[in-house]
């Protein structure tokens, strides 16, 4: 089995958790609107997808999954959440699955004036909450409701934009702010739906804050509910819990699950103050405090993967164990930085024999120390071959490669020479250039590439055997011959 997440971002761990549960049985892919995502680095396979709303979006998706044998996608952001919903008939036409709520689920959890609204007449106890400036002010001055006040906008996530008033000054200045705050984020595109009526303000409760993972089964069928009482925040984001075991939560879980009809994880903040139990917000995702969860035995994706193979889930897989306590720990992960790459064709000898200077102090030995005339080689290469030079958004010189397309008998372009700048090496300089050789030289008429390394030269053999390279020969005692045969993609 393969399961794409989407928008994935930091969700490493939940990465792993899936991992764990495939084994050697599936992959896990992972995609996001950019690569500098950390959980890139422990998934099976990772791809740099259009932006949420971008028209490509959904066909990119579609295509992902036919070309990958994607059994099951499920999302962790969110904004994409209710695109998803839309087009899970379209996922269900090519046999993947997506794990995901009704569009009106995901719709009444990501507004959270809608929020409001629908536990209201459900019967759940929530904090006042106006939509109008106007009728809070004038709440707050006939004692209906007293400050501190929270101001937050209508569609949100992770604290974006939110803040706490203490009088009528900070509850204008923090309104004007929160409009402007929401038109410079993400969080413009949900907004825009009615922008006038984008911001909430309401009261703040004060009591013992609490998190439900509430859990259905894939057909919207209640199992369980787990509560966590929270110690921490930061960012919006649960910090630091404890598991517990508080009949009057569980129960509150069994009830929103009675009429959210939700699948798999429905997360759910909830305040305490005297006995009364507030529910705050939904979300109809994974949210931040299910690794609390996990750390306590409950093993929800294991559940997931068990339903969407049509399997009995036992009990135990979702029984957590009370009284265990958590906290998110800080680490670093080194990225894969996407430069700003232009790669072009030098056409003057004067200018390539330039370059060569530049890029053959890198090379051991140099060209110099190899006897080679800089201003011959160069002129030879513009002749018969191309010259290619990378250089960055800021003009500085990243990387230049050599290489001849002459041997019209053999159909064989030969590699002379690929320098990377050091400043600029772990940045897939060297690969975008050689990707971009062997392109040329297919338009070319060429069949293979070939190309001499030293064979003290341990990383270069290593980087062209991962550029689908393999040694053919000896070209001296001192070096071998690599070649690949070209094919187009």
């Amino acid at each position: 089995m393969n399961i794409l997440f989407t928008s994935v971002g930091r969700r490493s761990y939940l990465v792993q958790y899936f991992k764990e549960t495939l084994g050697d049985s599936g992959e896990v892919h992972v995609a996001n609107s950019s690569s500098v995502s950390p959980a890139f680095l422990v998934a099976d396979k990772p791809v740099v997808t259009p932006l949420i709303y971008d028209s490509e979006y959904i066909s990119f998706l579609l295509e992902y999954c036919k070309s990958n044998h994607i059994d099951a996608v499920i999302s962790l952001f969110d904004i994409d959440l209710p695109i998803l919903a839309k087009n899970k008939e379209r996922f269900e036409e090519i046999g993947t699955t997506v794990v995901v709520s009704d569009y009106e689920t995901i719709e009444i959890c990501n507004d959270k004036w809608k929020t409001f609204c629908y536990l209201k007449e459900n019967g759940f106890d929530v904090p006042v909450t106006f939509i109008s400036l106007d009728d809070a002010i004038s709440s707050l001055h006939s004692g209906c409701v007293s400050y501190p006040v929270m101001v937050k906008p209508r569609w949100g996530m992770g604290s974006i934009a939110v803040f706490e008033a203490e009088n009528e000054e900070e509850l204008r200045i923090f309104y004007a702010k929160t409009k402007r705050n929401i038109q410079n984020t993400y969080l413009k595109y949900e907004s825009a739906v009615d922008i006038e009526k984008s911001i909430l303000i309401q009261e703040k409760l004060k009591g013992q804050e609490y998190g439900l993972d509430v859990i259905d089964d894939l057909n919207c069928n209640y199992v369980t509910t787990i509560a966590k009482m929270k110690y921490a925040m930061r960012s919006g984001e649960t910090d630091c819990a404890v598991t517990v075991d508080k009949p009057e939560l569980k129960q509150l879980g069994e009830k929103l699950s009675c009429v959210m009809h939700h699948r798999a994880n429905l997360d759910v903040d909830v305040f305490v103050v005297e006995d009364k139990c507030y529910v705050l917000e939904m979300n109809a995702r994974f949210g931040g405090g299910y690794p609390f969860s996990h750390m306590a035995g409950v093993n929800l994706p294991l559940a997931i993967v068990k339903w969407l193979n049509n399997e009995s889930v036992e009990k135990s897989v979702l029984t957590e164990r009370v009284n265990i306590m958590g906290q998110k720990d800080i680490q670093m992960v080194r990225l894969q930085i996407e430069p700003q790459m232009n790669i072009g064709e030098i056409s003057y000898a004067e200018e390539a024999e330039r370059q060569f200077l530049y890029f053959e102090k890198f090379l051991s030995p140099t060209l110099l120390e190899r006897g080679i005339d800089i201003k011959s080689y160069a002129k030879k290469i513009c002749s018969h071959g191309v010259i290619l030079f990378c250089k960055n958004d800021i003009e500085n010189p990243m990387g230049l490669l050599g290489m001849y397309m002459n041997d019209k008998d053999a159909y064989t372009a030969y590699l002379s020479f690929l320098s990377v700048d050091p400043n600029f090496r772990g940045l897939h300089v060297g690969k975008a250039m050689m990707k971009q050789a062997e392109k040329l030289a297919l338009e070319n008429g060429m069949r293979n590439f070939k190309l001499e390394v030293r064979k003290s030269n341990i990383n270069g053999i290593a980087f062209y055997k991962y550029m689908g390279y393999e040694v053919i020969e000896e070209a001296t005692k001192d070096s071998y011959y690599m070649w690949k045969e070209l094919k187009e993609n």
